[in-house]
């Protein structure tokens, strides 16, 4: 009797545990990720900056640059896709391999046979996760823009204006240089302040003309980034300042004139929003105008008349 009651208890607790695998099973599933950490690691030293970037899809880039005067500077880069293996991931491709193994705080790398493929720069290391790719402290949101003319007449009625996203994150220079244009160069403070524009997708299918999804002075230490080492693009600018752009219908599309000139400054910007018309003319209506003041805060020009632009026009 004593046994057949032991025996029914291991069933109960065997059930019980056939259960409780069943459940977890599926949360253990859907939080496994045969690739590392998606993010940018880093393992540069006083000689040469590396820096490897990890999507979550385990494809990656790897980018090594000789630091020093400008000359005779090695450099290299590779990328492909990681592959699960035994204490990390490798990447296989002809000759060149490529083995990341778990370190605390990051990984330990190691390249055998890419120096052809690659360049013959020193890859191996121990990359430390420096956070999500293009993490940056959100942009924050411009003040409310000062009236530049108290007594001029009010200005003329214009599209309505949507609100910059004060919330949108602080783009790093290597998504300026890949995902926005600049439109002008120019210098506020000792500091590059030129104005950049980022398209939200080419052109309205209904007219042609362009739109864009965000618009702004981004102030920086320097406007030449192809020039900057990979760890360097991975950082964001000093300050991205925004100007809200009016909403704009299929039949409409935005321009954008630079190097306009309001009192005594020439580094002033107009907004213009652009209609498709009868005849596949297309008119134009100035929407707003703004520049930055010595302290980098956007500032409106109110009316947008008084900007007076050069007759180049950029955005369509």
């Amino acid at each position: 009797m004593k046994n057949k009651t032991n025996t029914a208890r291991a069933l109960r607790f065997l059930s019980v545990g056939v259960v409780l695998s069943c459940l977890t099973a599926p949360v253990l599933a859907a939080d496994y990720s045969p690739y590392p950490k998606a993010g940018v690691y880093e393992a540069s030293d006083s000689r040469f900056e590396r820096l490897l970037t990890v999507k979550s899809n385990g494809k990656f880039t790897l980018e090594v640059s000789e630091m020093g005067k400008p000359g005779q500077l090695r450099s290299g880069a590779g990328e492909g896709k990681l592959a699960d293996a035994p204490g990390g991931w490798d990447f296989r491709e002809g000759r060149c391999t490529m083995t990341l193994k778990r370190a605390a705080g990051g990984m330990q790398l190691h390249v055998e046979a890419c120096a052809s493929a690659w360049g013959d720069v020193p890859f191996d290391g121990k990359y430390r996760f420096q956070g999500e790719e293009a993490a940056a402290p959100a942009a924050k949101a411009a003040p409310a823009p000062k009236a530049m003319a108290a007594a001029a007449p009010a200005a003329a009625a214009v599209p309505a204006m949507a609100s910059a996203p004060a919330s949108a994150a602080l783009p790093s220079r290597k998504e300026l240089r890949q995902q926005w244009a600049p439109l002008s160069s120019d210098t506020v403070a000792g500091k590059s302040a030129g104005f950049w524009v980022r398209s939200s997708g080419g052109a309205a299918p209904a007219s042609g003309l362009e739109h864009f999804s965000r618009a702004g002075f981004v102030v920086d230490a320097s406007s030449v980034y192809d020039s900057l080492p990979p760890a360097e693009l991975a950082k964001p600018p000093l300050k991205l300042v925004e100007v809200p752009l009016p909403m704009v219908s299929a039949r409409e599309g935005l321009e954008f004139e630079v190097e306009c000139r309001y009192g005594k400054s020439d580094k002033a910007v107009a907004v213009n929003v652009s209609s498709l018309g009868k005849g596949q003319q297309v008119t134009r209506k100035r929407a707003s105008a703004w520049m930055l003041d010595a302290s980098w805060q956007v500032v409106e020009i109110k009316p947008a008349s008084k900007a007076k632009c050069p007759q180049a026009r950029a955005g369509y």
